[in-house]
Parts: structure tokens; C-alpha cells; sequence
């Protein structure tokens, strides 16, 4: 009897641990938004990217991960990014937030050599179109002054952020920066949105580098930082 008694205690502990767990969606985010694409006239694919792990490229990318996006050119002729970088028809550019020597601010193609290395490996993201209407809200936003800099607050996730919600403001999928500050903030916010990935590749072969005044410095990631 008393064996009895004690198996059905333990079983019916499982039992609410069970359903505590199906009412906590087991540890597991909820996606509960969607990327609301334009219906036509989808000239790029933009790219958010943010990972929690652990770097050693940077300072502050040791502690504190890295975001940054992609645009992917999917129209049929060359479309011009921020100062007037040119990305081919067919191709990819990324652009993040960096703090070297060379320049603090807007860098363009660095994490595809980082990525070969081993890194971001397990980097989440969410992508959407973007029409020629949206594609002009993200150069307005590239090429004000104060987007190309680099501070403690106005970081990797920061920029990142802000180029998605330029390119979403008319969508709704605009995301909240309230409160956020590392590319860990940022993972939880990415993966509420249905759809999103987990390492997705890049084709990038574009020319790293930063811009100077409306001159591209290209740049050697051997070179000192």
C-alpha cells in the first residue's frame, strides 16, 4: 500500500511538472510577430543578425557578442548603399558597427572573414524584403553622420538595429530598442519573429572597408586594426 501510495505522489509530480513546463512553452521563446514584406518591387533582401557568443576580435565583442545585417542585391542592375558603395545585381554586403584604430563606425564586409575563421557561428536573423521606398529610408539612415560612429551606446546592436527599423518603418516590424544595449538583447527579440534562422550563410565577396568623408578606404584585415 505504501509503495502504492508513493508511486502515485511521484507520479502525479510528474504530472504537474509536466503540464508547468507546457505552460511555460518549455524554456522555448514564443514567435509571435511576422515580417510584413512589400507585396512588389523588391529591389534587396535585408539581413538582421545577433549573437550572445563569446569573440576575440574586439573588447567589447568578447564580452558581449556582435549584430550586424546583410543586404542582398536582388534586382537586376547595381544598387547604391549609404555613400555610394555599389553592390552588383546577384550580390552581398554586410554592415556593422566596429571600434578600430582605422575608423569607429559603419564597416562594410567584415564578418564573412571572421565567420570563416569559426565565428558567429550560431548567429540568429530575420530577413525582409525591401522595395526601392524602404531602400531609400536605409540610405538616409547610412549616410547621416551620426549613424557612422561607434560608442558605447551607439553599438554594433544599436546600428544594426536602427538600419532594420529604417527599412521597416512603414511595415510595423519595427523593433523596440527600449532597454537594449547588447547583441544578447537583441537574440531575444529576433527570435519572436516566426521564420528566423539560425546561421544563415553569406555570399559575400565583396571589398572590406569604411567610408571617409564619400571616399571608400578599402582594407586589409591583416593590417593593423
Amino acid at each position: 500500500m505504501y509503495a502504492m501510495k508513493k508511486l502515485a505522489k511521484i507520479t502525479s509530480l510528474a504530472l504537474c511538472a509536466c503540464i508547468a513546463a507546457v505552460a511555460a512553452g518549455c524554456g522555448r521563446p514564443v514567435a509571435d510577430r511576422k515580417v510584413n514584406d512589400p507585396d512588389s518591387g523588391v529591389v534587396a533582401k535585408l539581413t538582421l543578425y545577433a549573437t550572445g557568443e563569446r569573440g576575440k576580435v574586439a573588447p567589447m565583442l568578447v564580452a558581449a557578442g556582435h549584430a550586424y545585417c546583410s543586404v542582398e542585391n536582388v534586382s537586376d542592375a547595381p544598387i547604391a548603399l549609404g555613400r555610394g558603395y555599389v553592390l552588383p545585381e546577384g550580390a552581398t554586403v554586410t554592415l556593422a558597427s566596429w571600434e578600430f584604430d582605422a575608423h569607429g563606425g559603419i564597416w562594410y564586409n567584415i564578418e564573412p572573414t571572421y565567420i570563416e575563421q569559426g565565428w558567429f557561428g550560431k548567429r540568429k536573423s530575420i530577413t525582409r524584403n525591401v522595395d526601392s521606398d524602404a531602400l531609400s529610408l536605409m540610405n538616409e539612415y547610412l549616410r547621416d553622420p551620426d549613424t557612422d560612429k561607434w560608442t558605447l551606446f551607439a553599438n554594433c546592436t544599436h546600428f544594426a538595429v536602427g538600419l532594420w527599423n529604417a527599412a521597416s518603418a512603414d511595415s510595423g516590424d519595427v523593433i523596440d530598442t527600449k532597454g537594449m544595449l547588447t547583441p544578447s538583447d537583441l537574440v531575444k527579440h529576433i527570435v519572436r519573429f516566426e521564420g528566423n534562422e539560425v546561421g544563415r550563410p553569406h555570399n559575400s565577396v565583396q571589398p572590406i572597408g569604411y567610408y571617409s568623408g564619400k571616399e571608400f578606404i578599402e582594407f586589409k584585415l591583416t593590417e593593423k586594426k
